[in-house]
């Protein structure tokens, strides 16, 4: 069993807590710290790597808002 890290993230980015894993490999890794996304992004670490960052919906919505993303026009 390989030890890695997920990291709940606050809206700035910062750190609010983390889930210490214990999974068979990464693959296994990636999908717990998936299933911990609720509000709050997850970045999943081994040691001094990033693996992966899973963002949460609601902060993938307000991203897209907040650079100003285009619109599909809606017809009427």
């Amino acid at each position: 069993m390989a030890h890695y890290r997920a990291y709940l993230l606050d809206q700035y980015r910062h750190v609010i807590s983390v889930a210490n894993l214990q999974c068979a490999d990464e693959q296994d890794a990636r999908e717990r710290a998936q299933q911990l996304v609720d509000v709050n992004d997850i970045e999943l670490w081994q040691l001094d790597r990033r693996i992966a960052v899973f963002e949460a919906a609601a902060n993938r919505t307000s991203q897209t808002a907040a650079h100003g993303t285009p619109q599909r026009p809606t017809d009427k």
